[in-house]
């Protein structure tokens, strides 16, 4: 997927002071994007990210920007179905997992990672129609974000890993093994509290109402997606919810519980293998 990126000389209009990644301009073709305290990203016709950094920005920081919502941002302009979510692939086909913040989509995707089945993505997961209509994931980069206790909860190594950026405590931890092609995406799970570990089906308006807030671009309201096309996306999305189920995954906010949950999932899933077969 060919990207053009340019760093442009002049400051943007963002902020010195550190906020949330806020859309300033938006329309079918372009997409101004502002980060107190990084910089500005301007999306242009699905081929173009022009970088402003702000003064004495972090680097680390400015990749984030460019390959989270930059990124995000300029493949919703092609066309492409785009979710904040995480997903491995399980014989041949795409498991998501989408949630709140702090909900351990990323998580959930790393004990599974840990257990033997390839990253897909994490944090996009962004699907294309094939001509039979069914949803295909594209392959993400190469890397799990993890929080400090969710990496060690998961096999992982602090001593070696790499921090997403400074003053934060994430890492970047690199995946043992990726999806080589663009896969059929099976199911979404979406991660939800509850008092004992339980996967439940979810009717079709359930479905959709769950899984819209976790579209990409919902992140930026309402009026952002009325001006990119919300109708597209929404048929978009009805025809996701049409070829894949969506459940609903309850469980603690605990993450002594990470091994159940990944074998809770495989049940559920080779179950599901199994009830296909003829």
């Amino acid at each position: 997927m060919d990207v053009n990126i340019i760093i442009a000389q002049t400051e943007g209009a963002a902020s010195h002071e550190h906020s949330p990644i806020l859309c300033v301009d938006v329309s079918p073709t372009r997409v101004h994007l502002i980060w107190g305290g990084v910089g500005d990203l301007i999306i242009e016709d699905s081929q173009r990210i022009t970088v402003l950094p702000g003064p004495n920005a972090d680097e680390d920081a400015l990749r984030l920007f460019i390959l989270g919502a930059g990124l995000g941002v300029l493949l919703h302009q092609r066309g492409l179905l785009v979710l904040h979510a995480s997903g491995v692939v399980i014989n041949d086909r795409v498991v998501g997992f989408i949630g709140a913040k702090g909900w351990g989509k990323s998580t959930t995707t790393a004990i599974l990672h840990q257990r033997g089945y390839a990253l897909i993505s994490d944090e996009l997961l962004v699907a294309r129609f094939d001509d039979q209509g069914q949803p295909r994931v594209l392959p993400g980069s190469p890397q799990i974000r993890l929080w400090s206790d969710a990496l060690v909860s998961t096999g992982g190594n602090l001593d070696s890993a790499v921090r997403v950026r400074s003053g934060i405590d994430k890492f970047n931890i690199n995946a043992l093994c990726m999806a080589p092609e663009d896969l059929r995406l099976h199911c979404l799970y979406l991660l939800d509290a509850g008092e004992e570990l339980s996967i439940r089906p979810m009717s079709p308006s359930e479905a959709f109402f769950g899984v819209v807030p976790h579209l990409y671009v919902h992140r930026f309201g309402t009026s952002f997606l009325k001006a990119m096309g919300m109708e597209y996306t929404f048929q978009q999305l009805n025809q996701l919810l049409k070829k894949i189920n969506v459940r609903r995954l309850l469980r603690l906010k605990n993450l002594n519980q990470l091994p159940d949950i990944a074998q809770r999932v495989e049940q559920d899933i080779f179950q599901e293998f199994k009830s296909e077969k003829p």
